[in-house]
């Protein structure tokens, strides 16, 4: 377990687990080299003729240690934090080395790793513990080792053990950095939270005003004027009683379909894997060949989660808008065979279904809206969904030759100019 709060009843978290604790590790560890490379340099800098059994055996001893902590960094982590005053043991071995290689030699310099460490890891009591006795050993290293001090430098004899506290303070000031890094993606973390929650609100309402909400207005008109039709023309009213009852089994299914959405996953999934579940679900049902052709070299591969390039709003329509093409084909194509393509390019990706049914005629020009007029809500609002992500939606039909619907999303971080509109391309 590590402690990774400063000051007060320390926090307990499993060794390593989360981003503040995983820094706090690989700084460790860089503490760790880096102190070995300083030592190295140091003993490759002092003479030879200087090499004493002494020095050498310090030296060694030290080397082991720092080896072992870096083999066997989480245990001696934990024990670091549990006990700050094993970091007294490591400045006394390097204190050794210090006096047996001298103050003002280069074994100097990989002293002060210890109190940085120390700042690293430690509240101030035990930071302040550590560099206040390697001052001492400091000065007791002068007292006792080589190349004792010009006595007219007394600036040297403050200077030098001053480096102890003021690395210790830098590794504060370092740890500092690493909390107020912890905190701002700790917002972030949240923020994402609001706003994935908040954009899953907006999308269930916007669902439930598409579907479900038209299709009980139409339910209440009906039922306003049964009345009526009852009084006036009994074989009208039975009819519209005939069409309320039919149109509230359409309101079950869509709300069924809505609750499905809510605990449906695929949205989640690598857009590949969540086509062809939708894919393998919808065949079972419909039993109509399907020809599904998926890239095998997409960029969802490149994002080690797995989640893929997309952000997941643009999967979610795209998955959205194959759904709502399929249901077109079971309810008006009549097709005998559906082909669904999903492609890849540098700047997009494309998803395309083609089915071989009565198809229809298609109005003139490039804009769908006719189609609504003409009753073809479905792809209209396939389209707006497209528009949503900053992507395109083609159709393209013909009496008795089939439909094709096209969507094309920019992958995020491409350039891709201006969006361009929904088109509609005819068959003529």
């Amino acid at each position: 377990m590590l402690r990774l709060t400063r000051g007060g009843p320390a926090a307990e978290i499993p060794a390593c687990a989360g981003p503040g604790a995983a820094r706090l590790a690989v700084t460790f560890r860089l503490v760790l080299v880096l102190r070995a490379l300083l030592m190295a340099m140091a003993l490759v800098l002092t003479p030879v003729a200087e090499w004493t059994p002494n020095l050498l055996g310090a030296v060694a001893v030290v080397a082991a240690a720092t080896v072992l902590a870096e083999v066997r960094w989480r245990t001696v982590l934990e024990w670091l934090l549990r006990h700050p005053v094993l970091a007294c043991l490591d400045a006394v071995l390097a204190g050794s080395v210090l006096a047996m290689g001298g103050v003002f030699g280069p074994f100097f310099l990989f002293t002060v790793m210890t109190s940085a460490l120390a700042g690293v890891l430690f509240s101030w009591g035990p930071v302040l513990l550590v560099s206040g006795a390697q001052v001492a050993l400091c000065y007791v290293a002068m007292a006792v080792g080589p190349g004792l001090p010009d006595p007219g430098a007394p600036g040297v004899l403050i200077g030098l053990p001053a480096f102890y506290p003021l690395t210790a303070c830098a590794g504060v000031a370092l740890r500092a950095l690493f909390d107020q890094y912890a905190e701002v993606e700790d917002s972030r973390r949240h923020v994402e939270t609001m706003l994935a929650a908040a954009e899953e609100r907006a999308r269930l309402a916007r669902e439930m005003h598409d579907s479900l909400a038209k299709t009980l207005h139409g339910i209440g008109m009906s039922a306003a004027v049964l009345p009526v039709w009852i009084r006036r023309d009994p074989d009208r009213a039975e009819r519209t009683a005939r069409d309320i009852v039919a149109a509230l089994g359409v309101a079950t299914r869509e709300a069924r379909g809505l609750i499905a959405e809510l605990r449906d996953d695929a949205h989640v999934m690598p857009l590949a894997a969540a086509i062809r579940r939708v894919i393998a679900e919808w065949g079972r049902e419909d039993g109509v060949p399907v020809r599904v052709t998926v890239a095998d070299e997409s960029p969802d591969r490149s994002d080690p989660s797995g989640a893929g390039p997309l952000p997941r709003t643009v999967r979610y329509e795209i998955v959205s808008v194959l759904k709502e093409a399929l249901a077109n084909v079971r309810r008006h194509a009549a097709a005998s065979a559906v082909e669904v393509r999903l492609s890849w390019r540098d700047d997009a990706v494309e998803l395309a279904v083609r089915d071989d049914g009565r198809g229809f005629a298609m109005p003139d020009g490039e804009r769908l809206d006719p189609l609504a007029r003409a009753g073809h809500y479905g792809l209209v609002g396939m389209a707006e969904r497209a528009r949503r992500v900053g992507g395109r939606l083609a159709v393209w039909s013909a009496p008795g030759r089939g439909t094709l619907v096209t969507m094309t999303v920019p992958v995020p971080g491409a350039e891709l100019g201006a969006r361009p509109r929904p088109t509609a391309r005819s068959g003529r």
